[in-house]
């Protein structure tokens, strides 16, 4: 048994995750209600078993936004089920899964088939809503040059400018929803199309 397949069986089911949050429960739930799953979503997962394993921790705003829709998904097509792990306890699995830069982001979705073999991985966010998010804070930057530090890396930007940059990004994300629930459930049905093709 693979190290993924073995920590599936281990890993938490949605219900389970969700009761186990300490952080931003109600946001979460209000955010699996919030997802829609279109009909063309049911053409991209509905055809054959998928299985997303859910690398996480609860107090990741990543996390706050995109593992709610996997649980969406789930929650409406039958053949995509979804388990998470924490990334705390499973810290070996988790250092498998890098950004290109060598940066362990979270959440990260290991796609796997229904044998619960790895068809591919999406890291923290996709790459439109990534290039999205850069264009924003920049901007917000820009807009904001009181704010000293406020164009750093997030770990390195002092105390008072960071909580600025958290409550604009609250409020842009949410308007960002529904369309990064699309690339979310494009980006992940491509990595299972382009897996199952080259193995087919």
């Amino acid at each position: 048994m693979t190290l993924v397949a073995e920590r599936w069986e281990q890993a938490m089911t949605p219900d389970e995750y969700l009761a186990s949050l300490q952080q931003y429960r109600e946001e979460f739930a209000a955010n699996i209600a919030r997802t829609r799953v279109m009909p063309g979503d049911w053409a991209l997962f509905g055809q054959e078993p998928l299985a997303i394993l859910v690398v996480t921790e609860d107090w990741c705003p990543d996390s706050v936004q995109f593992v709610p829709m996997v649980i969406a998904l789930a929650q409406r097509v039958p053949t995509v089920e979804v388990r998470i792990l924490r990334r705390s306890e499973h810290q070996d699995l988790a250092d498998r899964y890098r950004r290109p830069d060598g940066s362990q982001a979270i959440p990260t979705f290991v796609v796997l088939d229904a044998d619960l073999q790895e068809l591919g991985v999406l890291i923290e966010r996709p790459a439109r809503a990534d290039e999205e998010l850069r264009e924003a804070l920049a901007a917000f930057a820009r807009e904001h040059p009181e704010l000293a530090g406020v164009d750093r890396p997030w770990a390195e930007i002092p105390p008072e400018p960071r909580l600025a940059v958290r409550a604009f990004l609250h409020g842009w994300r949410a308007q960002q929803f529904d369309r990064w629930t699309r690339y979310l459930f494009e980006d992940l049905a491509e990595i299972a199309k382009t897996a199952r093709t080259r193995t087919g």
